[in-house]
């Protein structure tokens, strides 16, 4: 097995500060663009359905090219992929900016999606290709933290530049972050180990691509084709099929795109399982909460911003905590803690009414926040650190494959169950806000079920070797 190199305090900290840029630019292009679905629908003329498409794009292109990051990165060396993702991001940027229909933004938006993809899985595994084994749950924790800013910061950040100037504001502001980013690669980053020159599975990624699109496509349209409609269904199973198809080429294949052998790994099926759950809960908060803000509490998108922030920050200073923690107690304990803390602050959630107040919105969207800090670290260490070393960009990709997938089936699940819900308080009387704000309180019950029967799957992520 591959060694890493030896860093000392200075060299991690550089290594950090190299990924941190690259995932906090593509975590944050996850959630700003919904700010400016409004002026997007406004600017070029556009139905809410074809606006959409440039959040729901993005996230299809990002889930379909996550399990190509491990064979590039492989073949190539992490470092190197980094640095290309890095510079198509900023083209792609560029070209968000100068389109001139929203068809054009689309696609500029999907290309985005595919460095997106590639930018998470391959940013993680640089963390267990560059730092010592004593330092990789402090490092994960740091790079976490980026992501949990990317959301804090981005929709409050998108609300402000979009009331100062326009739409375009967004894509500029990618722009020195992305430059940030390959400048700090470059110049901190060790060289990563390249690969022997191994053919590139061509048909695994039409499969993998075609299969991810169309089952991530079933998803996001289904709340508007209906979930029996044959649309749906024919391409549900069209999507299922192909992905079959790709699983079952790439345990035969000699040189897989993806490494479904990870999974022989039994931490990291269970790790892959709990993040999967950990992604429902964080997006039912992420979805469910703000159209609760705008819908039933009439709130603009920056005071919507604002609500959201401190939850985020407490999560933002509780992540490297954990890192501290997870040295010392092991993972289990933070885990169970942090889906039980997730639990509580779900069950309050379910309380929604048009009475709600933003300070009761504030203090428990916080509360699951700090839940999501102890447990999303610690769950991905546990199984990353069981993989070897030469295959942890193939782990790397299938855990961002797995959350990608998770995260648009989740948007989809809730967004027809809150149509579902609000249309069943309407036919009792309730006029549009308070069905809206009753109907977001009983989805967020539902979201209880898969948090609940995680708990014992916890507890099969103690090794011998842990504390907790």
């Amino acid at each position: 097995m591959a060694e890493k190199p030896k860093v000392n305090e200075k060299a991690f900290w550089s290594i950090i500060f190299a990924v941190f840029f690259g995932n906090f630019l593509a975590v944050m292009n996850t959630s700003t663009v919904n700010v400016a679905i409004p002026s997007l629908m406004e600017q070029f003329s556009a139905e809410l359905p074809r606006a959409q498409w440039t959040v729901t794009g993005f996230m299809l292109a990002a889930g379909a090219a996550a399990p190509s990051a491990g064979w590039f990165g492989t073949r190539f060396g992490y470092k190197k992929v980094y640095i290309g993702a890095l510079c198509g991001f900023f083209v792609f940027s560029l070209a968000c900016i100068f389109s001139w229909t929203v068809e054009v933004l689309i696609v500029s938006r999907m290309l985005q999606g595919v460095c997106s993809g590639i930018l998470m899985p391959t940013t993680m595994t640089l963390i267990y290709q560059s730092i010592d084994k004593s330092r990789q749950a402090y490092g994960l924790s740091l790079w976490s933290l980026s992501a949990v800013l990317a959301p804090a910061i981005g929709p409050v950040l998108a609300g402000f530049l979009i009331d100062l100037f326009d739409w375009r504001a967004l894509f500029y502001l990618n722009l020195p972050i992305a430059i940030a980013a390959i400048v700090a690669a470059v110049k901190f980053l060790p060289i990563t180990v390249k690969g022997s020159k191994t053919p590139f599975d061509f048909p695994g990624l039409l499969f993998s691509f075609g299969g991810s699109i169309l089952l991530l496509t079933a998803f996001a349209e289904a709340g508007s084709w209906g979930w029996l409609d044959w649309k749906t269904l024919f391409t549900i199973s069209a999507g299922i099929l192909l992905l079959c198809l790709f699983i079952r080429r790439e345990l035969k294949v000699e040189f897989p795109l993806l490494n479904f052998n990870v999974l022989s790994h039994r931490r990291f099926t269970y790790s892959l399982f709990l993040n999967a759950v950990l992604s429902i809960g964080l997006y039912a908060g992420a979805f469910l909460v703000p159209i609760f803000l705008q819908t039933s509490l009439q709130l603009g998108a920056f005071e919507t911003g604002m609500i959201m922030m401190p939850g985020a920050f407490m999560m933002a200073i509780i992540t490297p905590v954990t890192g501290k923690l997870y040295d010392k107690i092991g993972p289990v304990r933070l885990i169970v803690s942090g889906i039980s803390i997730m639990i509580i602050g779900t069950y309050m959630m379910g309380n929604l009414s048009i009475e709600t107040t933003a300070l009761y919105i504030i203090i428990w969207t916080s509360i699951r926040y700090i839940g999501i800090a102890l447990c999303n670290m610690p769950i991905t260490n546990a199984g990353m650190s069981s993989i070897p070393l030469d295959i942890t960009g193939y782990a790397s990709a299938l855990n961002n494959w797995t959350r990608q997938c998770i995260a648009s089936l989740s948007i989809a699940l809730f967004s027809a169950l809150l149509a579902f819900r609000s249309s069943s308080y309407i036919q009792t009387g309730d006029n549009a806000s308070a069905a809206s704000a009753l109907a977001a309180g009983d989805v967020f019950l539902y979201s209880l079920i898969p948090l609940i029967l995680a708990l014992p799957i916890s507890f099969m992520l103690r090794d011998k070797n842990d504390r907790g």
